[in-house]
């Protein structure tokens, strides 16, 4: 998983409820942890938000409006609250289904 992550930016655990996901990741960033790749999550259900609410929409005056995803880029990005300029690792977990 962490070699994946190295040429990734992106990477898809899927698997039955109750298999270990999210194990998963939580290890892998506790692991990285430890060894100084500091890192912070953000974790949301994208069922939880229609797609306009998650992505951005534009209104009708054309004016751009962030969505979840936007805004917590924002704020990684702009190392924001609970994000730090030495933070190696910033993810964002999409925890819940997955449609095709």
């Amino acid at each position: 998983m962490d070699e994946i992550l190295i040429v990734r930016h992106c990477v898809f655990l899927i698997g039955p409820a109750g298999c270990g996901k999210t194990t998963i990741w939580k290890n892998l960033m506790a692991a990285n942890n430890k060894m100084g790749l500091v890192g912070e999550h953000d974790t949301l259900n994208p069922k939880a938000v229609n797609n306009s609410e998650l992505l951005g929409f534009y209104t009708k005056t054309k004016e751009w409006k962030n969505g979840v995803l936007s805004n917590i880029m924002k704020i990684q990005s702009k190392c924001e609250g609970k994000y730090k300029e030495y933070q190696v690792n910033k993810w964002i977990i999409l925890d819940g289904d997955i449609d095709p």
